[in-house]
């Protein structure tokens, strides 16, 4: 029988893939040479690694921090309907379960909220909006404890829904299984993906960790060889006699491996290191410059591939002369209203929609709606300052057009007056006009 070996330098001197010498065994998470994500890996990261969870966590609690509101032709719902949706919606802790659900989302490749709702019918039955009296509350799941058959199809080729899954078997934290009718779940699908990989994930979609894994591992990678060298700023060279001979056979490479431990372990400078009268040790220094540009090219690979700053990732300051890191966050809130409108806008506008029929709330919505993030942009005092100068420069330039063109005679008062009332700019006092407008008795 023919035994391939390796050279032997590979475990005996380098100790690739051995925890107790190769950093970089120590940041994977599961799944080894593969660079899918399944969710064990994805959900161990997330856990133990905190700069993971703020690659997971901070946009989606970003895309929920200002909040929203409910708008009627350009126009706020009247006071009323927004104080009872607020706190209806505040007593379901509806912002942290949808929060939860973007975070799972980015995790996991989607999530699914689940409304325990009373209407009268049972899980698997649709939801009754005509019936729903109320919701009791909002559980979210995670795409491993959600699937479906092909049995569970929508099969009328007419339906809008031809096609995707009428009903979802889910697993509840404790074990229990039960099935539930699309219409309760509020669904998150994940990333964008190819159909091929997204038929084999159940219909979720991409993971943001399979985007960043490489970039983490290197990060993570490069600080732990860095602080491995903190405790080896000099490096020891041992010249040991015959040791080719000894690393052509198994029990000369655990020899080798012994005298090279044994060696690290009394390294000290209080330490006496024993040797062979043949064998020769010496260590030479180390030096450290430029490890930290290193390591700053690794965190700059990982802002890049996640879209979070470094002011909000790693809570650095903006670098460079006169830098504010003002592009940085603009392009960041960029992403996170990516996610507003893309992910988060369709389940809250679902779940606002069942919030409205509910019979014991009292909100009654407008037949016509629609959803409005607020900006993510806090302005600071000067800022606000040169908005409003800036507002007041451009109404002061237009009231000054208008006056020079009633000067040469190409618009009267009177519309002058309409155009400044049709710009929005001034409120315009109509008490007069009707008294303004008559003629006077007698007069043509």
């Amino acid at each position: 029988m023919v035994t391939i070996r390796e050279d032997g330098y590979v475990n005996a001197v380098l100790g690739y893939g051995m925890k107790r010498f190769d950093p970089f065994t120590h940041n994977r998470y599961g799944g080894i040479n593969s660079w899918l994500v399944d969710y064990r890996e994805a959900d161990n990261m997330y856990t133990f690694n905190g700069l993971a969870r703020r690659i997971i966590s901070l946009p989606a609690e970003e895309a929920l921090r200002k909040g929203f509101e409910v708008k009627v032709g350009g126009e706020d719902v009247d006071e009323n309907t927004k104080r009872r949706l607020k706190s209806t919606l505040e007593d379901l802790d509806a912002k942290k379960q949808l929060g939860v659900a973007l975070s799972w989302d980015r995790l996991f490749g989607g999530a699914a909220v689940l409304m325990i709702a009373d209407d009268g019918g049972a899980l698997e039955d649709p939801l009754n909006l005509a019936r729903i009296r109320r919701i009791e509350r909002l559980d979210v799941y995670a795409p491993e404890d959600i699937s479906f058959t092909n049995a569970m199809l929508y099969e009328d080729p007419s339906s809008p829904m031809y096609g995707r899954p009428q009903f979802y078997n889910i697993i509840g934290l404790w074990g229990n299984a039960f099935m539930v009718h699309e219409s309760r779940l509020l669904l998150f699908h994940g990333g964008n993906i190819s159909n091929y990989y997204r038929r084999m994930r159940m219909g979720w979609g991409a993971t943001v960790f399979e985007q960043v894994k490489s970039e983490l591992s290197h990060y993570v990678g490069g600080n732990d060889y860095a602080f491995m060298a903190l405790g080896r700023l000099s490096q020891g060279v041992l010249k040991l006699a015959n040791m080719n001979d000894l690393l052509m056979n198994d029990e000369g490479e655990r020899a080798v491996q012994t005298r090279l431990h044994l060696i690290d372990m009394a390294r000290h400078m209080l330490n006496t290191i024993a040797i062979d009268t043949e064998d020769d040790y010496d260590q030479k220094a180390m030096s450290l410059s430029n490890v930290d540009s290193v390591l700053d090219e690794f965190m700059m690979a990982i802002c890049s591939a996640t879209g979070i700053p470094a002011t909000l990732l790693f809570g650095r300051s903006p670098a460079g002369q006169n830098a504010t890191g003002k592009s940085d966050l603009e392009n960041y809130y960029n992403l996170v209203e990516g996610i507003q409108q893309h992910t988060l806008r369709n389940p809250l506008a679902r779940l606002i929609e069942v919030v409205g029929s509910c019979s014991e709330y009292g909100i009654a919505l407008p037949r016509e709606w629609y959803l409005r993030f607020e900006s993510l942009w806090n302005e600071s005092e000067r800022e606000e300052a040169e908005t409003k100068k800036l507002r007041a420069e451009a109404r002061r330039a237009k009231a000054e057009a208008i006056n020079t063109l009633v000067q040469a005679q190409v618009l009267d008062v009177s519309e002058a007056r309409a155009t400044l009332e049709r710009d929005e700019d001034y409120e315009i006092d109509r008490s007069l006009d009707a008294v303004m407008n008559t003629t006077p008795e007698g007069g043509e």
